[in-house]
């Protein structure tokens, strides 16, 4: 009974080395630009993780604004030998304020991109973000910055954290 039990458990544990299992996180928005990938719009874990992170997105799925679970779930599952899990729903496509592809490489010059965007004091919105999970808050700046600066904020709860501003708030990455 117990040969036939451990050759049981042994077989099924070579079985599931034989297929990889892929996770992919969507993102709840992305900035549009040439030649995304799937980086760039999730986070990916699993066996075949880096098989995936470098497969470009098609342009057809970018036409609407959003990438959806099923977009991904079609590119992917091709890919991936084992079992293909998408979490989250879209990915919505951000086009950057103040950006043109004339003006672009003069983004760094312009005198806009050096206007502080949020003051020490400010009320300021807060995405706690981890994996595919994003909690608003309302919390205060502790320090001035401009767009893509990271500054310290102090929630409403009291605890203290850090994040990059974006789009005139600020993004945590748990």
């Amino acid at each position: 009974m117990n040969r036939i039990l451990s050759t049981i458990i042994i077989s099924a544990l070579f079985q599931s080395l034989l297929f990889a299992d892929l996770t992919v996180y969507l993102k709840s928005n992305t900035s549009q630009k040439n030649n995304l990938t799937v980086s760039d719009i999730a986070q990916i874990d699993g066996d075949e993780a880096l098989l995936v992170t470098k497969v470009n997105i098609p342009e057809a799925a970018l036409e609407d604004g959003y990438i959806t679970k099923n977009e991904v779930y079609q590119l992917l599952k091709g890919s991936v030998a084992g079992l293909l899990v998408v979490h989250g729903s879209a990915v919505k496509l951000i086009v950057p304020e103040n950006i043109s592809i004339a003006d672009s490489s003069l983004q760094e010059l312009s005198p806009i991109q050096k206007e502080l965007i949020i003051a020490k004091g400010d009320i300021v919105t807060v995405k706690l973000i981890k994996k595919s999970i994003v909690i608003e808050l309302i919390g205060k700046a502790l320090n001035s910055g401009k767009t893509g600066d990271e500054i310290k904020i102090s929630l409403q709860s009291g605890k203290i954290v850090t994040g990059k501003i974006v789009n005139n708030g600020v993004e945590c990455y748990l």
